[in-house]
């Protein structure tokens, strides 16, 4: 934004008489920013916010420091604050596409759905972002929890053009197919996800409760029963014996 002349020649004044110090709160920020980015690797998110917040104090201007700020509320749960944050480093530096990765995160957790597919989508078509995956998953993500399923499955396929050997993937896949009530073809997920990762409980629980849904009770047996001997004294290993148990009781 062009200042006004007097304010400009204001500007000029002060960096002519203070040079020496005018640099001295940028340097500061970034030490506090540096360190910040540390304690957030090491996930001591109450000493990150400690120094992005004395930071802030020093260049509330810098995008890079109001994005580590979103980051870390959003860490702690603060989201209005995460999503205030992510927002003002946007301002500071439109369309930086991983922060509005982040952002559409953030509406996920937000239970956001329309917000984080809008963000996710403009995210995939950026051809300077590197895990186009990423938010195309996401995307589907959003799109399954607003109930737009056949959207949903549109965005898993478009995720596994880049990432084809995704067990993940398939699993939500199959998830949404199960939500469709389309039992044949979650199963078909299910099984390949196990194929690519035999040690994939949550996707071989699934497949157990897809199998019970076509009723092929057998292999669906089959499914809890190792859910039950890898995960015992686990919730879903409970589930799975829970699920035996019903199965027996029907014979």
């Amino acid at each position: 934004m062009i200042r006004p002349l007097i304010w400009a020649m204001l500007v000029l004044m002060l960096f002519i008489g203070g040079c020496a110090s005018n640099g001295a709160p940028k340097d500061n920020a970034l030490s506090h920013h540096k360190m910040a980015q540390s304690y957030l690797a090491g996930k001591n998110y109450t000493a990150a916010l400690k120094e992005l917040l004395a930071a802030e104090k020093m260049d509330s201007k810098d995008a890079a420091i109001q994005a580590s700020l979103g980051e870390v509320y959003f860490q702690k749960k603060a989201y209005v604050l995460s999503e205030k944050h992510y927002k003002k480093s946007l301002t500071l530096r439109p369309d930086d596409p991983m922060v509005e990765h982040n952002l559409a995160a953030l509406y996920l957790d937000m239970q956001q759905w329309q917000d984080a597919a809008r963000l996710f989508r403009k995210v995939s078509q950026n051809l300077v972002f590197s895990h186009p995956v990423r938010a195309l998953t996401g995307l589907g993500v959003a799109h399954h929890y607003n109930g737009e399923h056949l959207k949903a499955i549109l965005a898993y396929n478009e995720a596994l053009d880049y990432s084809p050997r995704s067990s993940e993937l398939s699993f939500l896949m199959a998830k949404t197919y199960m939500a469709m009530n389309k039992y044949e073809l979650a199963s078909k997920r299910l099984e390949d996800a196990l194929q690519i990762s035999p040690g994939f409980n949550a996707a071989r629980m699934m497949l157990g409760e897809s199998y019970m849904h076509l009723g092929q009770t057998a292999l669906a047996a089959e499914m809890f029963r190792e859910v039950a001997n890898r995960e015992d004294r686990t919730a879903r290993g409970t589930r799975a014996r829970e699920y035996l148990q019903l199965l027996e009781d029907g014979k």
